[in-house]
């Protein structure tokens, strides 16, 4: 049979297009077996009755009764507030990192990034030894002031949940508005103030329009994370009154043992953090493209600033920053070097922490050695880098090369997993494999593959920051040349990318071994990991051994993102 020039053209489009869909296979395969599969299965549950038939009525449990209607709302509402006080304390950050220069400028930009990077379990340890009702603030008030009773009662409170949110998220507001803020065009300002516009005139009409992209973007970002919060709500809001979907999925699944209800709830937290998602996906690329177009503006000198009247507002943020930032990360591994002389004796230094940990002695409370506890979590991110590293640099290429214009409903199909909830997936897994005639419960593959669900969204992003990068008159000369796809992605891209690729995976291990919604779901006690340990030793109040391994995690965390640092990524 005989075709016309178009038609096997368009034979040979299709064709080029099979074949370079071809990376798709593997990570739509692990994906429908490792992601869709579960949140299929907890659909199902949650639109069918006791009958089996197709029915509203666990969703209408759920929202008809009047304390999982107040949970909805108090998520939302704590995410709200989270929020705008990140941005509060973020704003004047921002606008100090990008409107001068100092010397230690990159360290300490580093050092208020570093509550960001850091397991969500640490951020609630932190809290708990430093805010605390017996913590180092109370302990040095109540010393001051000459009481009894602790002066600030922090925990267990909207308060705590809300502190300990603007503390894990103002990092990133810091960095994402100053990013644009250094980017924006300074003549706008200089003409408001030639018109005889005061600084908060000109800050509204000429600097805010020019930043928002960013503002709303960071927000966007911290609304996210602090709507799918658990570990934070869970310890520090101390119980049902300051609940949040995460935390009542956790309890409906595993303490309740109501699958239905929980598949419900599911439904409902997915819809929501999906629509967020996508929300912000918007934002995001709306704002590479305003940052694209705008060119850095030039800085001054800080002193020039402590030098003026606004010099005391920027010391007055500094110290407020390292109170709020590094003094109860600086109180847990004070902590890890103390221990108790008896029930209520004094406080002794010591290293019989870190000795009972580098020894192989038996951790408590789990039938695990302390060393194994740090296997285990390294190994997992080992997993995961294995698996997320490369899906991640499947899909990066096949969205990069094939196009995304082509691909819309396929590459949101792909990115789903950022906006699903890890607590909802560990749920997922559950529900799922207890269906199959092997059940991978608590097995260490199904935590692994967890982790690298939960982490291949963000490698994907940190491959595509450089992806973008890459001059398509390189691949063009390739071409010209003879080279196919595969060489030209080995020799002339991969060489380019190889910075992204170790980022990308030290990212992936930082997620895996902070990660503590889906293991906590998932774990049996031979796989205990570094963030359950604590959780459980925050829980029977053994603080300074939990401190021991938190510093542990807080060293490897803070080494991960060196390294990411170094190469010039930012954690976004």
């Amino acid at each position: 049979m005989k075709y016309s020039s178009n038609e096997s053209l368009s034979r040979r489009n299709d064709g080029g297009i099979i074949r370079r869909s071809l990376p798709l296979i593997v990570p739509l395969v692990f994906l429908g077996f490792f992601f869709y599969f579960p949140l299929f299965t907890i659909l199902e549950e949650g639109i069918r009755n006791e009958a089996g038939k197709v029915s509203l009525s666990n969703l209408a449990s759920i929202l008809g009764e009047k304390y999982y209607r107040k949970v909805i709302l108090f998520t939302v509402e704590q995410a709200i507030l989270s929020t705008i006080f990140s941005l509060l304390l973020g704003l004047p950050g921002a606008y100090i990192f990008a409107r001068y220069h100092f010397r230690g400028k990159s360290f300490i930009k580093a050092v208020f990034t570093v509550p960001f990077i850091l397991p969500s379990i640490i951020v609630v340890l932190g809290f708990v030894i430093f805010f605390g009702n017996n913590g180092v603030l109370n302990r040095a008030l109540m010393n001051l002031l000459g009481t009894d009773s602790p002066p600030l009662k922090i925990l267990y409170s909207m308060k705590a949940i809300i502190l300990a949110h603007t503390f894990y998220n103002v990092p990133i507001c810091i960095r994402i508005i100053a990013a644009t803020w250094s980017t924006i065009n300074r003549n706008i300002e200089k003409a408001a103030m030639s018109l005889g516009a005061g600084p908060v005139r000109r800050f509204i009409n000429a600097t805010l329009p020019q930043i928002w992209p960013g503002i709303v973007s960071s927000a966007s970002l911290v609304f996210i994370f602090c709507f799918t919060s658990f570990a934070v709500v869970l310890v520090l809001g101390g119980g049902p009154k300051y609940s949040t979907m995460e935390v009542e999925i956790y309890r409906l699944a595993k303490v309740s043992l109501d699958l239905k209800g929980a598949s419900a709830l599911a439904i409902i937290e997915a819809s929501f953090s999906i629509a967020f998602m996508f929300l912000y996906l918007k934002i995001q690329e709306s704002t590479r493209y305003i940052e694209r177009r705008a060119a850095s503006a030039e800085t001054i000198p800080l002193i020039n600033a402590i030098k003026s009247k606004a010099g005391v507002l920027v010391i007055i943020y500094f110290l407020a920053m390292v109170f709020l930032v590094i003094s109860p990360m600086a109180s847990s591994v004070y902590y890890s070097f103390l221990k108790r002389s008896g029930w209520g004796g004094r406080l002794t230094h010591t290293l019989d922490w870190y000795i009972k940990i580098f020894t192989g002695q038996q951790a408590s409370l789990v039938p695990v050695r302390y060393l194994g506890i740090i296997k285990n979590s390294i190994f997992f991110g080992i997993v995961t880098i294995g698996v997320s590293l490369p899906i991640g640099l499947s899909i990066t290429y096949y969205l990069h090369r094939v196009g995304i214009r082509k691909t819309g409903f396929i590459n949101a199909l792909l990115m789903l997993p950022l906006g699903v909830s890890s607590i909802i997936l560990g749920f997922g897994y559950i529900r799922a494999y207890q269906l199959l005639p092997w059940d991978m419960t608590g097995r260490w593959y199904a935590i692994g593959f967890a982790h690298s669900v939960v982490a291949y969204p963000f490698v994907i992003r940190t491959l595509s920051t450089v992806m973008r990068k890459i001059n398509p008159s390189y691949l063009n000369a390739a071409r010209s040349l003879g080279a196919g796809p595969w060489r030209c992605f080995w020799h002339v891209e991969f060489p380019i990318i190889k910075p992204g690729v170790v980022a990308a995976a030290t990212f992936a291990f930082a997620i895996s071994i902070g990660e503590i919604n889906a293991t906590i779901m998932l774990y049996n006690p031979r796989y205990i990991t570094l963030p359950i340990a604590i959780y459980r030793m925050i829980a029977s109040y053994n603080y300074f051994g939990a401190c021991a391994l938190g510093t542990i995690l807080i060293g490897i965390c803070v080494f991960v993102f060196i390294v990411i640092d170094k190469m010039g990524f930012e954690i976004q």
